[in-house]
C-alpha cells in the first residue's frame, strides 16, 4: 500500500511541476510580447490542459442521481455556491444553455476565472472550504 501511495505522490508532484513550468512559459510569453495572452497561445492551451489534469487527479468516480458523471465543475459549484463575490462565475456558467456536461461547465468556469483574474482566489476559496474539500 505504501508503494502505491509513493507512486501517487510522485505523480502528483510531477503534475504540479509541469503546471509550474506552464505558468513560467505563460509569464515568459507575456514579458516577451508585452501584450495579454490570448486564446491563440499554445502556452495557454498547455496550461489549461495541465490545470484540468491536476483538478481531475485522483478523483473518485462519482455520478449524480441521474447518472451523469461529476467533475471538478461540481466541486467548484459546491465550494463557491454560498461565497459572496466568488459565485459570479458559477452563476454565469449556469446561465449558458449550450453547456451540457460537467467537464464543459468546468472549462467555461476556468476560462471565466482567468478572464476576470479570479482563478487564484477561486482555488483558495475552495481549498479553505473544509466541508467540501476532504
Amino acid at each position: 500500500m505504501a508503494a502505491a501511495e509513493a507512486v501517487g505522490t510522485n505523480q502528483l508532484l510531477r503534475i504540479i511541476r509541469d503546471l509550474q513550468e506552464a505558468v513560467a512559459e505563460l509569464t515568459r510569453e507575456y514579458r516577451e510580447n508585452g501584450e495579454p495572452i490570448t486564446d491563440d497561445s499554445a502556452n495557454l492551451h498547455r496550461f489549461s490542459y495541465k490545470l484540468e489534469y491536476l483538478l481531475q487527479f485522483d478523483q473518485k468516480e462519482k455520478t449524480t442521481f441521474l447518472g451523469t458523471r461529476k467533475d471538478y465543475w461540481d466541486y467548484f459549484s459546491d465550494c463557491l455556491a454560498k461565497v459572496k463575490g466568488a459565485n459570479d462565475g458559477i452563476r454565469f456558467v449556469k446561465s449558458i444553455p449550450e453547456l451540457k456536461t460537467s467537464l464543459g461547465k468546468g472549462r467555461a468556469f476556468i476560462r471565466y476565472s482567468l478572464v476576470h483574474q479570479r482563478l487564484a482566489d477561486t482555488l483558495q476559496q475552495c481549498l479553505i472550504n473544509q466541508k467540501v474539500t476532504r
